[in-house]
């Protein structure tokens, strides 16, 4: 009788401890900050959209022709006079600063968007480098002076 006392006692404990065990580990585990793979991936969903649509856009004031075909010449030969009397490259930047200002910069969004060659010579950038983390998305475009890069930055 008294041994059978003695294992229920000691099958009491270790539920008690189990049970306790399990308190403190579900209680870990609902303290953690949850991962956020959403924003992150809208981070980077946003910049491959808007970049991808930028480049196709057709402009208003240059013979229709898109900001693809505008960058390149602006890499090229600089050869594009458009009806407001800009050459291509400062067409293109206008255009830019007047799409993401009614879009990004409308939601808070900041963006850093550059134009550039090669890393160092930059033809030219809208918006402010990223602090932190950033998304990004480059589109290279081939042109006769070599592969002109676009690319932006969505800051996290």
């Amino acid at each position: 009788m008294k041994k059978a006392q003695t294992e229920i006692m000691g099958i009491a404990i270790v539920v008690i401890l189990l049970v306790v065990g399990m308190t403190f580990v579900i209680k870990f585990m609902l303290d953690r900050d949850p991962i956020d793979y959403k924003k992150s991936f809208t981070q980077a969903e946003i910049a491959s959209n808007t970049l991808n649509t930028f480049l196709k856009t057709g402009s208003r004031d240059c013979n229709g022709l898109t900001m693809t075909e505008l960058l390149q010449d602006c890499a090229q030969s600089r050869g594009i006079f458009c009806q407001t009397g800009k050459i291509s490259c400062d067409y293109v930047k206008g255009t830019a600063e007047e799409i993401f200002g009614k879009t990004l910069e409308v939601t808070s969004i900041d963006y850093e968007f550059s134009v550039f060659m090669q890393e160092d010579s930059s033809i030219f950038t809208l918006g402010e480098a990223c602090p932190g983390s950033k998304k990004s998305k480059t589109f290279p475009l081939p042109t006769s002076a070599g592969t002109l890069f676009v690319k932006l930055d969505i800051c996290g």
